[in-house]
């Protein structure tokens, strides 16, 4: 079993977790949704938008993207030291 399937247990919807990525996004937030081995994130306000956050034109159809909270992170991404420069994420 990976590290992240051992993780994974520990982890549960509605936890307040402290998140980072590969991008630098960084920050607490909440799970919403584990989802295809991530957890989801609700970041809260202050938590830092890295390289993973686009923000499309006003009037655009498609919605602000941020990594965290629409694709997610590896378990192995929360409530760890911020490594920003891992590999493969």
């Amino acid at each position: 079993m990976n590290d992240d399937a051992t993780a994974s247990r520990s982890f549960h919807v509605c936890d307040r977790v402290f998140f980072w990525t590969g991008r630098r996004s960084y920050g607490y937030g909440v799970i919403r949704e584990i989802k295809h081995g991530r957890a989801l994130i609700d970041p809260e306000p202050h938590a830092h938008k890295g390289s993973d956050f686009w923000i499309f034109a006003p009037g655009s159809k498609r919605l602000n993207y941020w990594g965290p909270r629409d694709f997610g992170v590896r378990f192995s991404q929360l409530n760890t030291p911020p490594n920003p420069w891992h590999q493969n994420n």
